[in-house]
């Protein structure tokens, strides 16, 4: 497998080897350091599950103040009286994370938080430090923190390098997006390394010959050649825009602002609710309704049949106001029955309805974080485009400032080449010698306009192939940043229909 320094020059064009200036092996090897960091970090975001490709494991550890160096945590063990490195089956015991405020509880017996060695705790403290509780002695109690990788390795553990060819504790399939990252960068700078030194006219014109006849009148002087100036200096990207920028913890303050990409990692995909059959109403419904129903049927039992008649036709006023109150007492009971059953039904259809619409909020939330680092990141690739547009841009008005300078040279030259013929021709000389001085002027003063002629339109030649190098390089960038940021918007969670009640 070719080398990572290889497979970016052919992906950019540039030479990158130890004489290189700029990228220089140097600048290269730390841009394949952040390419990690960064396709680490967003890749996580957007693909939260894939979290365990880019773990590491620290080795067992027997003191607190383990330094995550602003890792992601994914979890910690600690052993529980036995050596965990020879008996990793038994011995391990996971523990749960708990808020520094907590710290004086995890150690307190009587507390409802205190961690014993079968239910330990860890703390992270100031300065990313974490302490594991109960404090570890160094007698069977280490503990071991598996955490994402936020130091880049060659695989064989050495540093990563642009002679480098695989990167540990990161998925090979994505190494690939690292060297696309590393050649970005330094494609940035190589553009950042464009710059516009002002033309300066070195060619000086001829002293005006001392006549000795009075008789010419011309005093003014000789016009020079006035460059323009310019502030491009190219785009030093290397120290404006920094590693940091894509580091997980910290906002790309240089570019888009408040954009905390720690805050918008997801670390578990929404739980959809169980459907309505899974909550207990049918049986509930059931009974209530058959015990509605038979209320029913003892109360028509009262109102119908011989039993009634007989009680009419004996006009027993008494047993029949009775047995009409009997029923009105059934028919209310057999209401209240009916009522509860509605009730317990509607509950728990509220109870589903509650549960649709927080799993559809907490997945709009998802997929809304998604989005937004999506926004931002594009935002960001817009930014940089701008920036790289407007070098280019100032390459075309320095370049027309100049051609404005010269034809102001040209016009004035023009004058004063009419004037100074017109004060020749007027003028009376008494000898040879003043005519020798004249000619001599007038062909010394020819070569410095040829010679300020030649120097600007070199000068306009070599701009123009810096313009020309600087798109190429400008399209080169676009071309490999379409692709990087392609491969995260693929993999990014596309937004889910709403549950249907």
């Amino acid at each position: 497998m070719a080398d990572f320094q290889s497979q970016a020059m052919g992906l950019t064009g540039l030479t990158i080897d130890a004489s290189s200036t700029t990228p220089s092996r140097a600048e290269f090897s730390t841009f394949l350091n952040d390419g990690v960091i960064d396709v680490t970090s967003r890749w996580i975001l957007v693909r939260p599950q894939d979290i365990d490709n880019f773990t590491r494991e620290s080795a067992t550890t027997a003191s607190n103040g383990f330094d995550t160096s602003g890792a992601k945590i994914i979890a910690v063990i600690r052993e529980a009286g036995a050596d965990g490195d020879t008996d990793g089956s038994t011995a391990w015991e996971p523990c749960r994370k708990v808020p520094v405020q907590m710290q004086s509880r995890v150690v307190d017996v009587d507390s409802l938080s205190y961690a014993s060695k079968y239910n330990p705790a860890y703390i992270i403290d100031s300065n990313g430090l974490l302490n594991v509780y109960p404090v570890p002695d160094g007698t069977d109690d280490g503990y071991k923190v598996f955490y994402v990788n936020n130091s880049p390795e060659e695989t064989d553990g050495s540093a990563l390098d642009h002679a480098s060819t695989g990167i540990k504790w990161f998925p090979a399939d994505k190494v690939h997006l690292v060297v696309l990252y590393a050649s970005m960068k330094s494609l940035q700078a190589k553009m950042g390394d464009t710059t516009i030194t002002d033309l300066s006219v070195t060619a000086v014109p001829p002293d005006v010959p001392t006549l000795s006849s009075s008789s010419v009148s011309f005093s003014q002087s000789a016009p020079t050649y006035t460059s323009p100036t310019t502030t491009i200096s190219g785009v030093a990207w290397a120290t404006e825009y920094p590693a940091a920028e894509v580091d997980i913890t910290t906002p790309l303050a240089a570019i888009v602002t408040n954009i905390d990409l720690a805050n918008g990692i997801i670390d578990a995909s929404p739980v959809p609710p169980d459907n309505a059959s899974a909550f207990s109403l049918g049986g509930e419904f059931d009974d209530a309704m058959a015990k509605a129903k038979a209320l029913i049927d003892d109360a028509g039992s009262l109102t119908q049949g011989d039993d009634a008649e007989a009680h009419l036709a004996s006009e027993d006023s008494e047993l029949v106001a009775s047995t009409v109150q009997i029923a009105s007492q059934e028919l209310q009971r057999a209401n209240l029955g009916l009522q509860d059953a509605t009730q317990t039904f509607s509950s728990g259809l509220g109870k589903f309805s509650a549960e649709v619409q927080a799993y559809q909020t907490e997945i709009g939330e998802m997929s809304a974080r998604a989005q937004g680092y999506i926004q931002a990141a594009q935002g960001y690739a817009n930014e940089v485009k701008t920036r790289l547009s407007a070098t280019q841009t100032k390459i075309a008005e320095y370049q027309s400032r100049v051609q404005d300078a010269l034809n102001e040279f040209n016009e004035a030259n023009a004058v004063y080449q009419a004037q100074l013929q017109l004060s020749f021709k007027n003028a009376d000389f008494d000898n040879q010698e003043d005519a020798r001085l004249v000619q001599k002027y007038q062909a010394e003063y020819a070569g410095y306009t040829a010679e300020v002629g030649a120097q600007v339109q070199e000068y306009t030649q070599n701009l123009q192939a810096d313009g020309t190098g600087y798109q190429w390089l400008q399209g080169q960038y676009a071309s490999l940043k379409a692709e990087y940021d392609a491969a995260f918007m693929i993999a990014a969670p596309k937004p889910q229909q709403q549950a249907r009640r």
